[in-house]
């Protein structure tokens, strides 16, 4: 195992200690580990659903007869595009009335 260092605020710190009692965690290190890994598992679901609408807006934009991008600034581009479209019709769908 690889040894880490962190510092913590004072406020921080004592909040650590209030939740490793509450939810009975036997240590700093134990509530540490446990928070990493529940942020990277978040972090890779992200990364997965990012890699998801990117796919889809590159076939939606095959399907539009739009074709693939041929460069990364054309493709940016278009993804850009596609998002704010998709914005604006969930902002349509669910808005408050």
């Amino acid at each position: 195992m690889e040894h880490v260092s962190i510092q913590l605020s004072s406020v921080m710190a004592r909040q650590i200690e209030k939740d490793m009692r509450e939810f009975n965690y036997s240590t700093k290190t134990e509530f540490i580990r446990e928070s990493i890994r529940d942020k990277l598992k978040r972090l890779a679901e992200e990364r997965e659903k990012k890699k998801a609408w990117e796919a889809l807006f590159a076939a939606r934009g095959v399907f539009k007869g739009q074709g693939k991008a041929k460069t990364d600034e054309e493709f940016y581009k278009l993804r850009e595009e596609a998002g704010k479209e998709f914005m604006d019709i969930l902002k349509k769908r669910f808005s408050q009335k």
